[in-house]
């Protein structure tokens, strides 16, 4: 069976690898090159850079009508495998396809269908998500499903750290639901959806009245990206990596810096107790531990955040 992949960021790209290896891979789909920097020379994508690497032809258009549907038909793909792609896929498009489409989702599908699954499963509190391997639809995410593995969390991982574990363990998922296509029937989702919206950088600015558990979950949301932003005395930015929520009680205004604890690291007061911060970085610097941070920023403590 030939198959064409359609993905974007770092987390498709063991999957490409595996498909690359494993099945008949006609090419590979992903946006055009993008400016970056301040040369705004166009770069790819991580997808597209492994494709060119491992000599794949690749296909690059804004939309997917008239000319990319002539492009795509001359590969002669049966199935179209879509990991992290960005676009939506038409019933035009999808009718090139005799074998239809299969979609990488990363979560436990009817929950959490949009463009942040990884991240609002941080943020809910979860204690499990998973990897979905879902028919295409035309309504996003609603396929019905042909894989799902389970991946249980401990409340301590980030969005980094589950990102790539997923990138990691959605190949093993993808090839046994493509070796089971014909053989083990597709099963509708049930219950009531979920649903999740892109992540913003505003997503990031600090907000002292939520509750500390909350505030917690966002730093481990927003990490690698937008973090945390909370601001200084002096009006510079500093990002909050990692921390841990301590529920007790405590008197101080919230954003306040209480202590630097040894054990537990920045000690800074939230709604209902203590957040222990672990790694920070300040604005233009590299990230750091909590003790190599206060050496070099001993005026913090007793500082109120804003």
């Amino acid at each position: 069976m030939r198959i064409l992949f359609a993905g974007t960021p770092e987390i498709a790209v063991p999957a490409l690898e595996m498909l690359a290896s494993e099945f008949d891979l006609a090419g590979v789909l992903c946006p055009p090159d993008k400016p970056e920097g301040r040369s705004k020379a166009p770069v790819p994508c991580p997808v597209k850079a492994k494709a060119v690497s491992l000599g794949l032809p690749v296909l690059q258009f804004e939309s997917l009508r008239t000319e990319a549907r002539g492009a795509v038909s001359a590969l002669g793909a049966e199935l179209l495998v879509s990991f992290a792609y960005g676009k939506i896929f038409g019933p035009k498009f999808l009718a090139l396809f005799p074998e239809g489409g299969i979609n990488v989702h990363p979560s436990a599908l009817p929950l959490l269908r949009g463009a942040s699954p990884i991240q609002s499963a941080i943020l809910e509190g979860f204690s499990e998500t998973a990897i979905s391997i879902q028919k295409i639809a035309l309504e996003m995410d609603a396929g019905d499903l042909l894989e799902t593995e389970t991946i249980a969390l401990n409340g301590s991982e980030t969005t980094a750290s589950l990102t790539d574990y997923v990138a990691k363990k959605a190949p093993e998922v993808l090839k046994r639901a493509i070796k089971n296509l014909g053989k083990k029937s597709a099963v509708p989702q049930s219950g009531e959806p979920t649903f999740c919206r892109m992540i913003e950088k505003e997503d990031g600015i600090a907000d002292w009245s939520e509750d500390g558990s909350l505030i917690a979950r966002r730093i481990r949301a927003y990490n690698p990206w937008p973090k945390y932003r909370v601001l200084r005395a002096d009006g510079s930015a500093l990002f909050l990596c990692e921390a841990v929520f301590e529920a007790c009680a405590q008197s101080e205004p919230s954003g306040k810096v209480l202590k630097f604890d040894k054990r537990k690291g920045i000690q800074i007061a939230v709604k209902n107790g203590i957040l222990n911060v672990t790694r920070l970085q300040a604005a233009t610097k590299k990230e750091m531990d909590a003790a190599s941070f206060i050496n070099g920023n001993r005026g913090l403590e007793g500082e109120q955040l804003g």
